[in-house]
C-alpha cells in the first residue's frame, strides 16, 4: 500500500525531483512501522523512482532531459525488438489480449479519462500500460521483457509529464496511433508496426524537448513548478 502511493505520487509528481523522503513522513502518514516505510522506498530505489544515501536517507530520484532521451532511445529499441518477436510467436490468445488492450484503452478515452486538463486518471494510465504490454506479450524472450518493463516504469514520470502538458504540445491523434498498432500488429506487418512504434515513442519525445526549448530551455522539474494544479500546489 505505502509503495503503490508513495508510487504514484513520484510519478505523478507530487513529490518533487530531488525532494528528500522523510521516513517519519511516510510512518506517519500511512500509519506503518519504520521497516515497512523502509521496505517500499527500496522497492521504489529498484524501480529507479528513489535514492539512497549514506547517511542522508532517501530522495526522489532527480529527471534531466538526458535522461529523458537516453530513456527514449533505449526504450525504443527493447520495445521494437520485443513486439517484432511477439508479432512472429503471437498467436490466437495473443491477438486476443491486444484487441482486449485497445477496446479498453478506447474505452478510457471515451470516458474522458485523458481529457481534464490534470493529466491521464488512473483508469487510463492501467489501460495504456496494459495495451501496450499486450502487444509485446508474446515475445518469447523473458529477459527482454524483464528489461521492458523495467524501462517502462523509468518513462512513468516523464510520459505523465507530457500528458498533463498535452495544451502546450499541440493536437496529437494518439488514439489512432494506438488503433493503427494494433491493426498492424494483427495483420502481421512487421515492419510497419516497429516503423509506428519508433514513431510513437519518438514523436512524444521530440514534443516535449520542443516544448522545453520553447520555453527558454526548463529542466523537467522547472517545467513541473509551471504546470497548472494540482502539481504546483501538492508537490512534497
Amino acid at each position: 500500500m505505502v509503495y503503490q502511493a508513495l508510487r504514484r505520487d513520484i510519478v505523478e509528481c507530487r513529490l518533487a525531483p530531488g525532494s528528500k523522503i522523510k521516513m517519519k513522513y511516510v510512518c506517519d502518514t500511512h500509519g506503518v512501522s519504520l521497516g515497512a516505510a523502509r521496505e517500499a522506498l527500496s522497492r521504489l530505489s529498484a524501480d529507479g523512482l528513489s535514492v539512497t544515501e549514506a547517511q542522508r536517507g532517501y530522495t526522489v530520484a532527480p529527471m534531466s532531459w538526458t535522461e529523458f532521451s537516453q530513456l527514449t532511445e533505449t526504450r525504443t529499441e527493447i520495445e521494437v525488438s520485443c513486439l517484432r518477436k511477439s508479432i512472429r510467436h503471437g498467436d490466437i490468445e495473443w491477438e486476443t489480449r491486444v484487441v482486449a488492450g485497445l477496446h479498453r484503452l478506447l474505452r478510457a478515452d471515451d470516458a474522458g479519462d485523458k481529457t481534464d486538463g490534470a493529466g491521464p486518471s488512473l483508469n487510463w494510465v492501467r489501460a495504456h500500460s496494459e495495451f501496450h504490454l499486450a502487444l509485446v506479450s508474446a515475445c518469447p524472450n523473458t529477459y527482454q521483457l524483464e528489461l521492458r518493463n523495467d524501462l517502462y516504469a523509468k518513462t512513468e514520470r516523464y510520459r505523465f509529464l507530457s500528458h498533463a502538458m498535452s495544451i502546450k504540445l499541440g493536437q496529437r491523434d494518439a488514439r489512432q496511433e494506438h488503433t493503427d498498432l494494433a491493426e498492424l500488429a494483427k495483420a502481421r506487418k512487421t515492419d510497419e508496426a516497429c516503423d509506428l512504434m519508433t514513431e510513437h515513442f519518438m514523436r512524444t519525445a521530440r514534443d516535449v524537448l520542443d516544448a522545453a526549448e520553447k520555453m527558454g530551455g526548463v529542466t523537467p522539474t522547472t517545467m513541473i513548478e509551471l504546470l497548472p494544479v494540482p502539481w504546483s500546489s501538492i508537490r512534497g
